[in-house]
């Protein structure tokens, strides 16, 4: 990863302030003066929720990253924001942590924090073919003192703090401060379904592999987390393929609650195992694939061995240039030069 530059830090600031997207509800861009004392700086946004403490924020600058911007999110933490557009369909921005994943994307911040519920961090970083990760040992003290909440299928849950990036380098260096990993001696175990991945994919993962149907993703919460909760029991790494998230459908509870057609459309929203992570208490990463919108989903129990586990997976996955995220990360093409700029 390049050692980021003041001049690269103004241009953020520089989109931020233009806030194309209308993804920005508040820019910190004296952030700059950070560059005078250090080699390093990375730009964060966060989520403009209560949950998520400052000084958790501030626990992040010991490895060179800073609040940059306050993210907007879809009101009452909905699965699609109606409000925010994905830069790539014009679709409703998958939620809840919507803006803050439109941030990265924009080139706005090297890393977004959020909070996921119900894949408010894994799904909206699925949309746009980002980094996703969610723990709930990430700020636990604080996490655990948050009011229970009820989703719209009558499940009771915490959030869990959670990481939106392009750049899996900058991610492992805000665990090492963030989360409590520790090296994993034993051979790993992982579960995957042959129809999401074949043999010659899961013989480059070193540890032993066994497969299973994941057919049931897609069914109510309920019944994946009763399925999940035992599969996880039972493996150091379930690996799953989702998407392509909010391309042909909506995958939100609130729209899937009113009859049979508009069930179809959030199934079509192609959510499955990501919606139930959090209310398990797992800990995911979701990695980007080729495809549009559609990731790998590793997902472990939340203990440190799983999950060094999980991200030594991570860092061997294949990755993919995105050459299409230019588009919206080119800070010229928000101040083109204009009428009579070229006499």
């Amino acid at each position: 990863m390049n050692q980021p530059t003041a001049t690269e830090g103004a241009k953020k600031s520089f989109i931020a302030l233009k806030n194309p997207y209308d993804s920005v509800e508040k820019v910190y861009p004296m952030i700059i003066d950070r560059f005078q004392e250090e080699t390093s700086v990375y730009y964060a946004g966060v989520k403009n929720r209560s949950q998520i403490s400052s000084a958790f924020i501030k626990s992040l600058e010991a490895v060179g990253v800073y609040l940059h911007t306050l993210d907007k999110a879809s009101v009452a933490g909905r699965a699609v924001d109606i409000q925010l557009k994905n830069p790539y369909t014009g679709r409703p921005m998958t939620g809840s942590s919507s803006g803050t994943a439109i941030n990265v994307l924009l080139g706005i911040n090297d890393i977004g924090v959020g909070t996921d519920g119900g894949g408010s961090v894994l799904a909206p970083a699925m949309a746009v073919n980002l980094i996703g990760f969610i723990s709930p040992l990430l700020d636990e003290k604080n996490m655990q003192q948050q009011a229970s909440k009820v989703s719209t299928d009558g499940i009771s849950f915490r959030p869990s703090l959670g990481f939106i990036t392009a750049s899996f380098h900058l991610l492992q260096q805000v665990l090492t401060v963030s989360l409590p990993v520790k090296s994993a001696e034993t051979i790993p175990t992982f579960i995957y379904d042959s129809a999401d991945f074949s043999k010659e994919e899961a013989g480059e993962w070193e540890g032993q592999t066994s497969t299973e149907s994941l057919a049931f993703k897609f069914d109510t919460r309920e019944a994946v987390i009763s399925e999940l909760k035992e599969m996880l029991k039972n493996c150091d790494v379930l690996i799953s393929k989702e998407g392509p998230v909010d391309t042909a459908g909506l995958g939100d509870t609130v729209l899937g609650h009113f009859d049979e057609r508009t069930q179809e459309l959030q199934r079509q929203g192609n959510k499955g195992l990501l919606r139930v992570v959090n209310m398990l208490g797992a800990t995911a990463i979701t990695l980007p694939t080729e495809e549009f919108a559609v990731g790998a989903l590793l997902i472990c129990e939340s203990t440190p061995e799983k999950i060094s586990h999980m991200l030594q997976l991570a860092e061997k996955w294949p990755t993919y240039s995105n050459t299409y995220s230019r588009y919206f990360s080119d800070c010229g093409e928000y101040y083109p030069q204009e009428f009579g700029n070229n006499q």
